[in-house]
């Protein structure tokens, strides 16, 4: 597809508030349109006026979270990242909540049209769900976590269910579809489903498969395309499947095209055009001010690109409304079980990337972009938030980050300090529950949360004075932390040479592979490890050295879990162009030969995975990891899905 970019849009100069007044007079146009509309409609819904005039108002939206692989008997292997989609629809969300509560006030986020994503979850409704990524969609007015659909696989009995269940309750007027790279294929023939049924759809793709091939430089003012992009790899004689990519730091560039969209639509039929919305962001955009962070909206017409960069203010992570206000906790980690009992995990992200750049790794600062954390006075931002998500009901919870607060050690101590003194106030309560940060918590809850984070082995075994190492852990061990995640990748030092991640070579990686671990079991941390076989040096011979050593640390007890994996390629990694694989990747062929051994191991199938590797070696792999590392090998345990609908007697879906 030959594109020509068009850079319509610069918010770099635009002052907030600084609106032309021949806006001001559109802006007020279209309100009282809408205000006359609203007054002249009846029998909206039937449901009170508040709910009426909110539907009138209110547009319907979906947002759907792409799966990434299920083998061949349905077993789901890797569901996707919901957290990617909640974190990047927080802001968004939020500015159509307070919408709804100001209605057409002064200062209202939303001019007139809104998604409807007005009513955030119950209590009520947050204590019901279970793990299970479809919502029920049967209501007029959906609630913000019911917009979501996560069907966690792809395949026809979905798409029967999709379409009856989903698109046709809803009718959404826009569609938000995240995919990580693994997940892209799938994410495609979803946005075809829509464009089938709903041919005026707007379909909009973001996710980490978006962020890894699409990019603007802001030195050269181009847009950089991998191969593997969306652009790239749809034909464009097939017709339009995406109207925009969203890249980048995305929670404001997302919140300023759903109100283009919104000021784009019909006031009366809710009826939107792609060339009204292209319009809309350039004539608006300034409307909104500046706009935070470094992001990239791209709408697709016929053979045209056009491209919005967004280059502001360094975004401020703990100013970010939290991904769980909007959206129920669902995830049960099995390292928070106790008693047959499985803990309500939430997932908590305190930076946006890995400060370390290993070259096989997508999650590094150089993929990713720019490193965002929580900072020194955010602690209490990220304290209010734990208590925000033990009140939504979470029993556990799990920090995401690549490496837990970035590697800040001072950081750590003082948010576990700080926990500490509440777990403490929580235990000296002569009340069965207490009031913190605006919230009334049940003592005994606050007590028993559990917690879970990221790090790697020289970050504990090399990079601090030993002393350090064990007091972080230990204080983090009185705040909860049970349970602890680093990757070895390999115990041969032939490959880990190649890894960025392998910083003090003066010692050999086994030893200090068993410091860490040993520095985590004396402060009584389980430990959890990803094993990465195919990187560069691997041989048979250190296949099986690697296997032998993780059996060794699994038998005294030193490793919790061991997780094996093949290398991935992941579009912009280095390894990827050091291997020539920039251009044969596959990430969106619809169908695709994902059979065994492959889909033992998180998302590796043959069109991505390493060249270093046979297919006989990544059988032996599985079987020799299968047998020697027992019970304590990772074997991706997924909730089953399930599909709710009358016809359905049997609930329990079984496959297509």
């Amino acid at each position: 597809m030959e594109t020509s970019l068009h850079l319509e849009y610069e918010n770099e100069g635009t002052k907030s508030g600084s609106i032309p007044h021949f806006l001001e007079e559109q802006l007020a146009a279209r309100r009282n349109a809408l205000i006359a509309h609203l007054a002249s409609s009846q029998g909206l819904a039937g449901k009170g006026k508040e709910a009426d005039l909110w539907l009138g108002r209110s547009y319907p939206v979906l947002s759907i979270l792409a799966p990434v692989m299920a083998t061949s008997e349905e077993k789901i292997e890797f569901p996707g990242d919901p957290m990617c989609l909640y974190s990047v629809l927080s802001y968004a969300v939020s500015q159509v909540v307070e919408a709804r509560e100001k209605g057409f006030e002064a200062g209202s986020p939303y001019n007139d049209l809104c998604p409807q994503w007005g009513y955030l979850p119950t209590t009520e409704y947050r204590l019901q769900v279970d793990s299970n990524g479809i919502r029920q969609y049967d209501t007029p007015i959906l609630n913000t976590d019911q917009t979501v659909f996560d069907p966690r696989v792809w395949n026809t009995g979905i798409k029967e269910y999709f379409i009856k269940n989903v698109l046709e309750v809803i009718r959404p007027k826009v569609v938000l579809i995240s995919a990580v790279s693994p997940a892209h294929r799938y994410a495609i023939e979803i946005a075809r489903t829509v464009r089938q049924q709903i041919p005026d759809c707007i379909i909009v793709l973001g996710g980490r498969h978006v962020d890894e091939t699409l990019h603007f430089d802001t030195v050269s003012r181009q847009v950089l395309l991998e191969p593997t992009s969306t652009i790239h790899v749809i034909d464009v004689d097939e017709g339009r499947i995406f109207d925009f990519l969203v890249a980048g730091e995305a929670y404001y560039a997302l919140d300023l095209l759903m109100k283009s969209v919104s000021l784009a639509m019909e006031i009366e039929t809710k009826k939107v055009e792609l060339p009204a919305i292209l319009a809309a962001i350039s004539t608006f955009a300034s409307a909104f001010g500046p706009l935070p962070g470094h992001a990239l909206i791209a709408g697709l017409e016929g053979e045209t690109l056009h491209v919005w960069p967004i280059s502001g203010e360094r975004i401020k992570l703990g100013e970010i409304p939290s991904p769980y206000s909007a959206f129920a906790i669902r995830a049960r980690f099995p390292i928070f079980e106790t008693d047959g009992h499985v803990s309500l995990t939430a997932q908590f992200m305190v930076t946006n990337a890995c400060p370390f750049h290993c070259y096989f790794c997508s999650e590094g600062v150089t993929v990713v972009g720019e490193f965002l954390s929580f900072k020194a006075p955010e602690i209490d931002a990220a304290l209010m938030r734990v208590i925000e998500y033990l009140d939504y009901g979470a029993e556990a919870l799990f920090f995401d980050d690549s490496i837990f607060w970035g590697g800040n050690i001072g950081h750590i101590i003082n948010f576990c300090r700080d926990w500490i003194k509440i777990r403490k106030q929580a235990l000296q309560a002569a009340t069965p529950s207490i009031q913190i940060f605006g919230h009334e918590i049940e003592t005994d809850r606050i007590a028993r949360l559990v917690w879970g984070a990221q790090f790697t082995v020289d970050f504990l075994a090399s990079r601090r004075l030993p002393e350090e190492a064990n007091l972080m852990l230990k204080t983090m061990r009185q705040a909860g932390c049970t349970y602890i995640y680093m990757g070895i990748e390999s115990m041969a030092e032939a490959v880990i040479a190649n890894v960025h991640k392998n910083i003090n070579r003066a010692t050999p990686w086994d030893q200090r592979v068993r410091t860490a671990l040993g520095l985590a079991r004396g402060a009584g941390i389980r430990v959890g490890s990803s094993v990465l076989f195919g990187l560069d040096g691997e041989t048979e011979a250190t296949i099986a050295e690697t296997i032998e050593k993780v059996e060794e640390l699994v038998a005294e007890d030193l490793l919790h879990v061991a997780s094996p994996n093949i290398l991935t390629y992941h579009p912009n990694t280095e390894i990827t162009r050091l291997h020539q694989m920039d251009k044969k990747l596959d990430y969106h062929s619809a169908h695709l030969d994902n059979r065994p051994p492959y889909v033992y191991f998180e998302e590796a199938f043959p069109a991505v995975i390493s060249k270093n590797l046979t297919e006989e070696q990544i059988w032996m792999i599985h079987r020799q990891t299968e047998e020697r590392w027992g019970q304590k090998r990772n074997s991706n345990p997924m909730p089953q899905v399930i599909l709710r609908n009358e016809q359905n007697n049997n609930p329990n879906f079984s496959g297509a």
